[in-house]
Parts: structure tokens; C-alpha cells; sequence
């Protein structure tokens, strides 16, 4: 509860700074980190907190902890104006910047009198961990490691992507409590493909395999991709699984508090650009890793904000040729006062037989 109080002070002086009375939150993961539901429902920050939800997560609402818990059969912004006193919120409150346009267009038609404006400060709400956030995503990704050691004795010629993926997430939900998202299986030319979706493809000897998933736990995900040879590697192969490792471990040298997003991101850009690779990395260099699995910070050439003491991200250069086969290593790291703790410490070998 004390841990619930600290990031509702925090979030309230950061509103008061924005000249702001209150916040109105529909984002899960938001609402979640508030008040300890998991359900779905609508959060009023004011001075108090009220929750909204309807009578299917009734009983969920529970869980909720330090706010007023209101269960309707309305709409659930029907609810919260019933629900809510005068004087609840001031003449402007902040909305997250993910609402639906739809809802938004709802909240004027229900409450006409609030001057409704985006609360910048939602927007890295969630950026630094606790303690207690940060040992969980550490355990998740220890969980991933196993599981991650335990799948290559699925891989055999003739195996399939979907095969390969299916029985990782039974084991992601097995070990875990599920997959933070649909994993990624590709053989071949299929890991050329930053996302692509696991197929009918048979694995033959030979060719490359890009695993990439991650572990849920107690609503905290992990994430972490490998990727290596199956069989005797090409020798461009082996050039470019060497240069993403060295783009990789060159941002996880330069990495400290203070240091700006995009400027990481352009310490693993340059090492691949040195390369001759530098139009096939197509992608950011990491994000942050919490209640999602992609939150900030957003560490790519178009990202914003400095890097603090306690953000939890990823770290993951990738080269992809298109029609031949991509090459991707991601890592999570909590990051400390002098630099990362890597959290995830699978073998990044080049080849298996």
C-alpha cells in the first residue's frame, strides 16, 4: 500500500506542476499500476481516486486498494459522473494521450464543464521502477532463460515455425502466468522480418532461427530475442551476427543516467552503419519493459526524453536481408547509477547442430 501511495503522490505533483486538478485514466496498465486492478475500468485521480467498472469484474474490483470502488450497469462514464461529488476535479484535468477519440468525444458530452487537455506527465508515468517492479521483471526474465534453454531441444528438421511457437507459449503459460505477447518464430527468410508471425514453415538444415518472446508475471512481462544458425553458418552469417553483438554491447558500455534516447540509440546505429549495414537496421534500439511490454522509454532515432536511475529496457540491434534471413539479439537491462544490470542471460551462440 505504501508503494501504491508513493506513485499516486508522485503522479498528483506532477499533475499540480502541469497546472492540472485530476486525471481521468482508461489505460489498463495505468490504472493497474495505481490501484492494484487488473480488470478493465475507468480511474478518477483527484484528491481520492474512484474506479469504475461494470458487473463482470465486480468481484476483481476487489483488488483495488486506497480508492472508492463504484460497479455499474451504465456506461461506464455515466457511472463516474454519478459517482463523482462537485468540486471532485478543477477547471482542467489531464487525459492520457492513447484515449480513444471516441471516448474523448463522449467525456465532453458528459462532463461539458471540465477543460479536458493531454498530462504530459502520464506519458512516463511508469518509466521508473521500484524495487518491487524491478524484482519481478528480473524473475520473469530468469523464467524466460529457462524456458528459452528448454525449446532448442525442440528444434529438428522438419519442425515448424507454428509448432516451435506453440509449445513455447504452453510453457510460457506453464512457467509463468502466459506470454507478454504472440511470440516470434522465423526459419530461414522469415526472420528477415522484424515481425513476422510463425507459418507453416519447416525448419531444414542450414539456415537461420529468430526466437523472441517473453514471459508474463504478475502483470510484469520480460522480453528477449535470439537468433543463430541451424547447421554449418554462411560466412555472412557469421559477419553480421558479430557486428549486431558489438552494436550491442557498444550501447550497453555507453548506457548511463542522464544520457539521452537518441543518442544510444546512435552508438549501436553507428557500429552497424560502419558496417555497411546501416539500411538494414529499420527499427529503434530498445524500449521500456514493465506492465507492457513496449512502454518507455522509446530509445530510437525519433525518441524523446534522458535515460534515468531504474528504467527497465531492452536493448536490441538487428540487420535484416530481405529475402534471405535477419539477424536480431535483445537483452533487458535494469539501469543502474553507473550503467545496466543485464537481466537476461541466455548464450547468444552463433550456431546449433
Amino acid at each position: 500500500m505504501c508503494r501504491l501511495n508513493r506513485r499516486r503522490d508522485r503522479l498528483k505533483e506532477s499533475l499540480s506542476e502541469e497546472g492540472l486538478s485530476g486525471a481521468l485514466l482508461t489505460d489498463p496498465a495505468n490504472i493497474r499500476y495505481l490501484c492494484g486492478f487488473s480488470g478493465e475500468g475507468i480511474l478518477a485521480v483527484g484528491e481520492a481516486l474512484v474506479l469504475v467498472t461494470d458487473p463482470r469484474y465486480g468481484e476483481q474490483a476487489e483488488e483495488a486498494k486506497g480508492c472508492r470502488v463504484v460497479v455499474t450497469r451504465e456506461r461506464l462514464l455515466d457511472g463516474l459522473k454519478e459517482a463523482l461529488k462537485d468540486g471532485f476535479w478543477g477547471e482542467r484535468v489531464g487525459l492520457e494521450g492513447s484515449l480513444p477519440y471516441g471516448t474523448y468525444l463522449r467525456l465532453l458530452e458528459v462532463f461539458p464543464d471540465v477543460g479536458w487537455t493531454k498530462a504530459s506527465c502520464l506519458e512516463a508515468l511508469r518509466s521508473v521502477k521500484d524495487e518491487g517492479e524491478i524484482a519481478l521483471i528480473k524473475e520473469a526474465a530468469r523464467i524466460g532463460d529457462r524456458i528459452f534453454e528448454g525449446l532448442l531441444s525442440l528444434l529438428r528438421p522438419g519442425v515448424t515455425e507454428r509448432e516451435v511457437a506453440a509449445e513455447l507459449v504452453y510453457r510460457l503459460h506453464r512457467e509463468g502466468e502466459g506470454s507478454s505477447f504472440e511470440p516470434i518464430v522465423a526459419f530461414g527468410p522469415n526472420s528477415s522480418k522484424p515481425h513476422a508471425a510463425p507459418s507453416d514453415r519447416k525448419l531444414v538444415e542450414g539456415e537461420p532461427v529468430l526466437v523472441d518472446f517473453g514471459v508474463l508475471l504478475r502483470g510484469y512481462a520480460s522480453d528477449m530475442t535470439r537468433t543463430f544458425w541451424f547447421g554449418e553458418p554462411e560466412e555472412e552469417f557469421l559477419k553480421v551476427h558479430s557486428v549486431v553483438l558489438e552494436a550491442q554491447n557498444a550501447a550497453l558500455e555507453a548506457a548511463r543516467p542522464g544520457m539521452d534516447v537518441v543518442e544510444l540509440d546512435g552508438v549501436a546505429r553507428k557500429v552497424i552503419e560502419d558496417a555497411g549495414y546501416g539500411e538494414n537496421f529499420g527499427h529503434g534500439l530498445g524500449h521500456g519493459v514493465g506492465l507492457e511490454v513496449h512502454e518507455p522509454p522509446r530509445i530510437s532515432p525519433k525518441g524523446e526524453g534522458k535515460l534515468e536511475e531504474g528504467m527497465v529496457f531492452t536493448v536490441e540491434p538487428g540487420i535484416y536481408l530481405p529475402g534471405r534471413w535477419g539477424v536480431r539479439t535483445e537483452d533487458m537491462v535494469v539501469l543502474g547509477r553507473d550503467g545496466p544490470e543485464v537481466i537476461t542471460s541466455s548464450p547468444k551462440f552463433v550456431r546449433i547442430s
